[in-house]
């Protein structure tokens, strides 16, 4: 994913512009054959991919979608502490979830699986929740533009 190897300059986001240290966040969760990547980046960027093939670029342009991305940037700046330097960039399995933090330091790996999430017993679990509100923002979206959801 190209997201993965941005640099904030490429995209004109700086210190001076986007103060906090994360600028840039990836919720990657594994389906049933599939992959699903939500990219959240500061300068307003929010899109959804599926391995599959598909997705929403562009999201981040509704009001909806970019109050929900900036609320997930500023959680993934209070929840980043036990993440650690991404080594690697493997797809989730079925029942994974992986974040990759976006920092003016490198990429930053941390994850969990989707039902310790889901039931609230992680500590990435408000992180994934936030995750899922901006997912339902780009899906309500665009059912209002006629289009048909996002397929996972």
């Amino acid at each position: 994913m190209k997201a993965l190897t941005l640099k904030p300059a490429e995209i004109g986001i700086s210190r001076e512009r986007y103060p906090e240290d994360v600028w840039g966040i990836l919720m990657e969760f594994g389906v049933e054959k599939a992959c699903v990547t939500l990219v959240v980046v500061a300068d307003g960027s929010t899109s959804l991919y599926f391995s599959s093939g598909g997705g929403v670029i562009g999201a981040g342009q509704h009001d909806s979608v970019r109050q929900a991305s900036t609320a997930l940037l500023a959680r993934a700046n209070r929840t980043k502490s036990r993440a650690r330097p991404a080594q690697d960039y493997p797809l989730p399995t079925r029942g994974q979830v992986i974040f990759y933090f976006l920092s003016y330091d490198g990429v930053l790996k941390d994850s969990a699986p989707e039902v310790e999430l889901l039931e609230n017993r992680d500590e990435l679990s408000a992180l994934f929740h936030s995750g899922h509100e901006v997912i339902s923002a780009i899906r309500e979206t665009q059912q209002r533009k006629g289009e048909p959801p996002p397929a996972r």
